[in-house]
């Protein structure tokens, strides 16, 4: 993608809140036309679209009317915790089905008008695909499956002109974050006292490496994972 971004397209998933809401705005705020789609979209955004993404058919409906799409961002994901004996298949099967079929279900819809423009999708990982988190095995599994699924489609579809890059990031400061906190799964100390740079990541910094991985900088970039974790995952000794 070069430096100039009139008229090209954007589809943003879970575009109404967190790092897809962030990452939405960067874009428009740099010229992007976005599409965002959301399962619950708010009445005073008029470009995000009702879209749940873990139904086909109406992702397929809203892909339907894109003819050029020069940049895919799948943000949409959701959380729901469960010891794994005591899980419950709904339970298990809601996070896969938005998490990891909802990632699936947008790449494949969109790739023609992505192959139209040799375009790029950044899916949006987690760290829980790299390392193991109690209480998290549908997410966990889900997240996994966004990095495998990444280098897969990087593999198929470097022939039709699409880089396919995934983000893994660490804690991020968002409405699902907060939403743990106060439920008590998780503690702010706990979060960063084991991360290196000692804080929270914003989504505005998630959105911004989003971006970057995006353009022509990272042109000969894809089927990989980058992890954003403010050295999380590499502080696994004492």
């Amino acid at each position: 993608m070069n430096a100039n971004n009139g008229n090209r397209t954007a589809v943003v998933t879970g575009a109404n809140a967190g790092i897809g809401s962030a990452c939405s705005q960067l874009l428009r705020d740099d010229g992007w036309q976005v599409v965002g789609w959301d399962i619950a979209p708010e009445a005073d955004e008029d470009f995000i679209r009702p879209v749940d993404v873990s139904d086909y058919e109406t992702v397929e409906r809203a892909a339907a009317g894109l003819e050029d799409v020069e940049l895919l961002v799948n943000c949409a994901g959701i959380s729901d915790r469960a010891p794994a004996a005591d899980m419950q298949p709904n339970q298990w099967q809601r996070v896969i089905d938005v998490d990891l079929t909802g990632t699936f279900n947008c790449c494949q819809a969109l790739h023609r008008a992505l192959s139209a423009r040799g375009g790029v999708i950044v899916n949006i990982a987690s760290i829980a695909g790299h390392r193991s988190f109690p209480c998290r095995a549908n997410y966990c599994a889900a997240k996994a499956g966004v990095v495998a699924l990444t280098e897969v489609l990087g593999l198929e579809w470097a022939s039709d002109g699409i880089r396919v890059v995934a983000v893994s990031p660490g804690f991020v400061r968002t409405g699902m974050m907060d939403v743990g906190i106060e439920l008590g799964y998780l503690t702010e100390k706990d979060m960063t006292g084991r991360t290196p740079q000692g804080r929270l990541a914003s989504p505005d910094e998630l959105a911004r490496a989003i971006v970057a991985l995006a353009s022509d900088a990272f042109s000969f970039m894809t089927g990989t994972t980058v992890i954003v974790d403010g050295g999380w995952c590499a502080n696994g000794g004492f």
